[in-house]
């Protein structure tokens, strides 16, 4: 799998989210649609979600999948390069609409790189 492409829980099946453009291309503003590939009963179903005219507006720089957000089916993009201060992007595919969403009281790490993932969760119990 390239860079803009990654497996996800949609509506509790395995899904596989891309880009629609050609396969290794990198999700930008030329990109015109994503594609949802859903596992069910051993098949593959194919689902196309085209972006909205105000998808050029809002990014201005190469994106990678973060994810999906279950229940809503909010794809969730970031910066394929993140730097401390950032955003993170929600496609909602039902509504077709765009939402950038910045990332505040990180200051102290100011121009340092990090990773963007969703539902993550650490167990800090000691043994």
């Amino acid at each position: 799998m390239h860079g803009s492409t990654a497996l996800v829980n949609y509506n509790g099946k395995l899904g596989l989210l891309t880009s629609g453009d050609s396969p290794g291309v990198n999700i930008s503003r030329a990109s015109e649609s994503f594609e949802l590939w859903v596992l069910q009963d051993a098949e593959w179903s194919k689902h196309v979600y085209v972006l909205p005219p105000s998808w050029k507006d809002v990014v201005t720089e190469t994106m990678r999948i973060a994810g999906i957000i279950v229940g809503t089916n909010e794809i969730v993009l970031v910066p394929g390069l993140q730097n401390v201060p950032s955003y993170v992007l929600f496609f909602n595919v039902e509504r077709n609409t765009i939402t950038k969403v910045r990332i505040q009281g990180m200051e102290a790490f100011q121009g340092k790189r990090f990773n963007t993932y969703l539902k993550y969760v650490e167990n800090v119990k000691l043994l």
